[in-house]
């Protein structure tokens, strides 16, 4: 029975054809000598190895044939049309690069760079109008800068010590603008096309090396009592760490190798894992471990297999999966599913297994499984006053519960205090994470990390709404979300402190950024504390939701236990470097209170530049959103990988019912269709999601940043609003994995990259 490896297709594979190559392999598998598969040698190839396959009357697979003990092992490295087939055949060749001994499929003909003429650059969307179709503001676009070149690489260095292909090297140092860049290091075996991009980036060659696995043969040579043949030291390679992010055996996952050729490249993370993703992900430490890195770079594909990797080492270990919302804990849940259908999930928390659950139903599951008795003395500690402990609801039942403590209370505070959210961020990050429930423990309590300072008489008017606040809750027999949770971390102490093991072995912890301080009470004593207790997943840039905490205020010391991720992997560059620029000039900081900057930050893929749309009324504007949704039908993008996301629902209402209008159907994205129409979304609600075609819709002054959210607040609490708004538009912008178009009528966002050089429709 032949060996079968599996090299990540770089071309994408034509969906008709997708489950006769998984057939033809199934059938090679079982005897390469089947008559159907025509599995033959040909003349005039550059690799004597290379065979090509029969999948169909239309097509046939390119492999490589190593002769290996008694039966030989193919590498399938494509299916293409025929004649496309047989050339690619003749081109290719499987080897071992000569400094790191790592098998790789060199094409002896590469993409040659074009070299446009220095003409200005595309006009930006925004300064076009049918009578204008030039304006004279118009500012051009900053040219490409190949980091190669930037950062003084030569051809000799990148051959002889970074072990590049001459030819690969070359013309990446050749490029002139980023979609040639792109298109040499998308063509280059994967190795080598990261490494390119790391050092393009500015990160050192022995750090990249360090990250891909990297270890120069020349100064470890690997001696062995009989020489191995050259398909042996191949065979041998494929073990290599750096060789594992494009090869796959495929006796050994079967089921992830046919969803990676069904389902395309952008399934390929269930397989492929970049060497330092999977040290991650199978790592181990004496602690609490911290992972970083911007929207794409794989944090959540990390955690789903550390989840997987726990479980197999430990079948009995209790794990649970956590992130903010339970929209993002349903596609974890998924997603975990896609990885490995065979695991076991835990029905509830403290089951053997994985637990998959949003954190605020989760603290509800451990409130609810305590004993009267246990609940009542958890709320009288966070509390002072127990409710009524067999009645309560999660949850409040008013819109805004701080109105009427605020109206109906003598507290001296001017409107700044006075304030809604201010009042939140206050009762939650200082009263319920210190289990504060008196005035005389208020006024004496540490505010670490609270922007705004507070005399005494302001914290003993702060405390009367509080109170009040607290009176109401009573009386309506409910409790708020952060209440529940700090509610729940309590009765964990109180059960740890009686002897009683933590519910969980290990807690794996997604969108970290976004917890509040209840949240982290919560999570360190929902695992006890030990060897890989808690992983935390993080990124400070999307940051919509929680507060800047530091961790070791909850006993989670992390210190020499975080690391970065840098490599985008879901976004353009193009894309990505237009997010960023949202993000310009704000001081950023994570959850020890370290500045997060984008150094570093870079992408593997390259694609058009966003398209700006300024448009004069909203009418306009849905005009050209429609233009665009027609555009991309007609290109036979699936509808559900059409994304529109705007910053209010109200906005969303104007956009489903204005292009009904217009003779396009569109879908909200919580109600079921059948996958044809575009879906529609808030920029919160898309959070954790990911689309092919994006549209930024509506995004002006008046809506974002939204006025709502930062209007009669002291200047931190402001400055940390106008903060979160800025990371919603990037989150947004990161959603987009190929094409981003953002659109406006009137006067646009001023949070927009260059806002000062576009033009005010009007």
């Amino acid at each position: 029975m032949p060996g079968i490896i599996f090299a990540k297709t770089k071309d994408k594979l034509d969906n008709s054809v997708k489950s006769a190559v998984m057939g033809f392999l199934e059938k090679l598998q079982i005897d390469d000598s089947i008559p159907g598969l025509h599995i033959e040698p040909l003349k005039n190839v550059v690799d004597a190895r290379v065979r090509t396959g029969r999948v169909n009357d239309m097509w046939r697979a390119v492999l490589f044939r190593l002769e290996t003990d008694k039966t030989p092992t193919y590498v399938y490295y494509g299916t293409w049309p025929h004649d496309k087939a047989i050339e690619v055949a003749g081109r290719s060749t499987l080897q071992m690069n000569p400094v790191f001994g790592i098998p790789e499929i060199i094409e002896q003909t590469m993409p040659e760079p074009t070299h446009p003429s220095p003409d200005l650059a595309p006009v930006p969307q925004s300064n076009l109008t049918p009578e204008n179709p030039r304006t004279e503001d118009y500012v051009p676009q900053p040219t490409w800068t190949n980091g190669l070149v930037e950062h003084g690489y030569v051809l000799d260095f990148l051959t002889d010590a970074a072990g590049l292909d001459p030819q690969i090297a070359k013309k990446a140092l050749q490029a002139k603008t980023a979609p040639e860049f792109h298109k040499i290091t998308d063509k280059a075996p994967d190795w080598q096309g990261l490494l390119i991009l790391d050092l393009a980036a500015g990160k050192s060659l022995e750090d990249s090396k360090a990250d891909l696995g990297l270890v120069d043969e020349r100064e470890n040579p690997v001696e062995t009592e009989t020489p191995k043949t050259e398909d042996e030291k191949i065979m041998d390679g494929f073990n290599k760490e750096a060789a594992k992010l494009q090869f796959a055996y495929i006796g050994d996952t079967p089921a992830a190798l046919r969803e990676v050729i069904e389902g395309g490249n952008a399934d390929a993370w269930r397989t492929f894992l970049h060497p330092e993703q999977r040290r991650y992900a199978d790592g181990s430490w004496n602690g609490p471990f911290r992972l970083t890195g911007g929207a794409g770079t794989g944090k959540t594909v990390v955690i789903l297999h550390r989840a997987k990797t726990l479980a197999e080492r430990n079948p009995n270990s209790r794990i649970v999966l956590t992130t903010f919302t339970k929209t993002l804990a349903s596609s974890l849940s998924s997603n975990l599913l896609k990885l490995d259908d065979g695991l076991l999930l835990a029905e509830k928390v403290g089951n053997a297994g994985i637990y998959i659950k949003g954190i605020d139903a989760l603290a509800w599951q451990v409130f609810n499984s305590a004993t009267p008795a246990e609940r009542k003395e958890a709320i009288t500690s966070v509390l002072s006053e127990a409710h009524s402990a067999a009645n309560l609801r999660a949850g409040n039942g008013e819109k805004n519960p701080w109105k009427s403590p605020i109206q109906d209370t003598e507290h001296g505070l001017d409107s700044e205090l006075a304030n809604p959210t201010f009042l939140e961020q206050e009762y939650t990050s200082v009263v319920l994470a210190n289990f504060v429930s008196s005035r005389e423990e208020y006024v004496k309590v540490p505010r670490v990390g609270r922007g705004t300072a507070l005399t005494r008489p302001k914290r003993l008017g702060v405390w009367k709404i509080i109170e009040a606040y607290r009176q109401q809750q009573r009386i309506n027999e409910s409790m708020s979300f952060p209440e529940l949770v700090a509610v729940s971390a309590c009765l964990l102490k109180q059960r740890s402190k009686s002897g009683k093991p933590a519910l969980a072995d290990h807690v794996l912890i997604d969108e970290a950024q976004d917890l509040h301080a209840a949240h982290w009470l919560f999570l360190r004593e929902l695992a006890g504390n030990g060897k890989d207790d808690l992983f935390i997943a993080e990124d400070a840039h999307q940051r919509i939701y929680g507060q800047k905490i530091p961790l070791s205020r909850y006993g989670i010391a992390i210190v020499g236990r975080s690391r970065r991720l840098s490599l985008n992997y879901r976004t353009t560059a193009q894309n990505l470097d237009y997010a960023v620029s949202v993000l310009k000039g704000a001081e950023i900081e994570d959850l020890e209170g370290d500045n997060q900057d984008s150094a570093g930050y870079h992408s593997a893929r390259s694609g058009p530049t966003p398209e700006e749309s300024g448009a004069k009324s909203l009418a306009d504007e849905l005009d050209v959103v429609a233009r665009h949704i027609r555009q991309w039908k007609k290109q036979e993008v699936p509808g559900e990988m059409i994304g529109i996301i705007a910053r209010t629902k109200y906005q969303l209402q104007k956009l489903q019912t204005g292009l009904a209008e217009r003779n396009v159907q569109v879908r909200d994205v919580d109600y079921p269709g059948d996958g044809t129409a575009p879906l529609y979304m808030t920029m919160h609600r898309a959070k954790g999601m990911e689309f092919f075609k994006v549209i930024l819709f509506g995004v002006n002054e008046s809506t974002v940043p939204l006025a709502a959210a930062t209007n009669d607040l002291a200047e931190a609490e402001r400055n940390d609003s106008l903060l979160r708004e800025r990371s919603l538009l990037y989150v947004a912008a990161t959603r987009a994995r190929d094409e981003l178009v953002v659109s406006w009528s009137g006067t646009p966002s001023e949070l927009l990259p260059g806002v000062n050089s576009k033009t005010s429709v009007r």
